[in-house]
């Protein structure tokens, strides 16, 4: 491959994010990639049914774009925002010129949104075109704009691709995928892939200046991926939309009326596997609290359990201990409080010592404390990182390395339930912290954010939170055994789905965690 990859970027007839011009602004700013055009794909034919399609759906998006941070760009204004030294050429894609542009030596065409007139173009270059797919062929409306039949159907994830299309080949290749929550409404959900967008292009655009583009499986290609995709959706779309969002609106009425939910926290004494909710301990939330995320441990011939604090008044963490026992369970007292919320009390022993690594997201890091006087003293022994958001983050030792699971956004967003990171080590504190090879390893909210962990002689079991539409974090979890774990390989099996209806009136569910002798979860009422 040469040093300078020839790129074009294909892009909609239409207003454009500012995401998009980023990933342009990114690729111009590149030494080692030559941005040679824009090409717009063509217009949709006007019509009165468009027309009014369109301003009844800008209508109805008025008040959600209140609070999107998605800025739309109109294409008359769109080279005023790009930053390119050298004069970057536009073309319309038509008949004409189709011959003009096949003549530029492209080596990538770079695609925001599948469309028909991808293929041809993709046939006229070295290394064809990469496509981010955001369209799911098992949705019915396949003109529908992209994001919006995944809130409408009310569906727990939104998947995307990106999408490898060679030239001369009629396979297309996926090199990326994942997917996310669906948020409620389209703007959300619409936004919050596509400021994910950008980062996830970017790092397979640098695979292919590597020569290390990695093929995870060919993509059945379908009618979706030939359709040019409609901005706004039909109308008996947009109606149905609407008493989605009234009733969206009524549900968030009714709980708000109804008062605050409250997370629970329960105790089987015995092995994980026997566990019969029926038949558990339940820690008492004190006044205005609710408890969370438990972690057992033993320790000098007794049981304890360390838990999210949360201070409804206040609207933060700490980290609580309880002395258990099947007779009593008793609050010792609170074992670890900062400036910032904290939840997730980790604990891990190492060297001999007992060390916690609690979720401290709102301080953006991710840090592990020492116990100085088990239970109720600590001191912070180190920071892993530092300026990344991060949470639910598990410690242990396997295969003679140490291994950090955490779920991080790349960005830096709020999303922190989709993606599943590993990093090993030779040592948890003193140890330099590396990447596993294919972060992140899971890409799915139904699983990826840890809910807990299982150790079991030499087996380990990961507990998954499900995401569900319209629950955040209380769909229930899996308990699923790490198979395959090593710096280039991941795989995990479910031997177990927890559903969140084990008690009458139960909301949800997401964690579980078990020493052998006891196992502790939580559950919303």
């Amino acid at each position: 491959m040469s040093d300078i990859l020839k790129v074009s970027f294909i892009l909609p007839h239409e207003d454009c994010s500012k995401n998009s011009v980023d990933l342009i602004n990114w690729c111009a700013k590149n030494q080692k990639i030559d941005l040679v055009c824009l090409i717009w794909l063509p217009r949709k034919t006007s019509s009165l049914k468009r027309f009014l399609k369109n301003s009844l759906w800008q209508l109805i998006l008025c008040p959600e774009r209140y609070r999107s941070k998605l800025n739309l760009i109109k294409k008359e204004t769109l080279l005023s925002y790009i930053k390119c030294d050298e004069q970057l050429l536009i073309y319309e894609y038509n008949n004409c010129n189709k011959e003009i542009i096949n003549k530029l030596d492209i080596d990538l065409h770079i695609a925001l949104d599948p469309n028909a007139n991808i293929i041809s173009l993709k046939n006229h270059s070295r290394l064809g075109a990469i496509v981010f797919n955001n369209k799911n062929p098992l949705l019915i409306n396949n003109n529908n704009p992209s994001f919006f039949d995944e809130v409408l159907s009310q569906k727990n994830i939104t998947q995307f691709s990106i999408l490898l299309l060679q030239p001369n080949n009629n396979k297309t290749f996926v090199i990326e995928e994942g997917a996310f929550p669906t948020h409620g409404y389209f703007t959300a959900n619409r936004e919050n892939v596509l400021l994910r967008q950008n980062f996830y292009m970017q790092k397979s655009i640098e695979r292919i200046l590597e020569n290390k583009i990695i093929i995870k499986r060919e993509h059945i290609t379908t009618d979706t991926d030939t359709h040019n995709l409609d901005q706004f959706p039909s109308l008996t779309d947009q109606c149905r939309y609407c008493f989605h969002l009234t009733g969206l609106l009524l549900r968030r009425l009714a709980a708000l009326i109804a008062g605050e939910q409250s997370w629970n926290v329960g105790l089987h004494f015995g092995d994980w596997k026997s566990v019969d909710f029926q038949k558990t301990i339940l820690i008492q939330n004190p006044k205005q609290h609710f408890l969370a995320d438990p972690f057992v441990i033993d320790h000098d011939d007794k049981s304890y359990c360390f838990v999210e604090d949360y201070d409804m008044k206040k609207s933060k963490g700490v980290i609580s201990v309880y002395e258990i026992s099947e007779e009593k369970v008793s609050k010792i007292g609170v074992a670890l409080e900062e400036k910032f919320h904290l939840s997730f009390p980790y604990l891990f022993k190492c060297d001999s010592k007992i060390y916690m690594l609690p979720e401290s997201c709102c301080n953006k890091d991710i840090r592990i404390y020492e116990s100085v006087e088990f239970p109720l003293k600590w001191k912070l022994a180190r920071v892993i990182a530092s300026d990344v958001s991060a949470v639910d983050s598990m410690i242990f030792q396997q295969n003679n390395l140490w291994w950090l699971f955490s779920n991080i956004n790349p960005i830096n967003g709020r999303d922190t339930c989709s993606e599943l990171s590993i990093f090993y080590a030779d040592h948890p504190i003193a140890g330099e912290w590396l990447p596993h090879s294919k972060n992140p390893v899971i890409f799915n909210p139904l699983s990826a954010r840890n809910g807990g962990i299982i150790i079991e002689n030499n087996a380990i079991y990961r507990v998954g939170q499900k995401q569900i539409f319209g629950t955040y974090g209380g769909g229930g979890f899996s308990i699923n055994k790490i198979i395959e774990l090593d710096p280039n390989n991941y795989r995990e099996d479910p031997v177990l789905i927890v559903n969140p209806d084990f008690f009458k009136g139960n909301k949800g569910a997401h964690h579980f965690h078990s020493n052998g002798n006891i196992s502790a979860f939580d559950f919303l009422t």
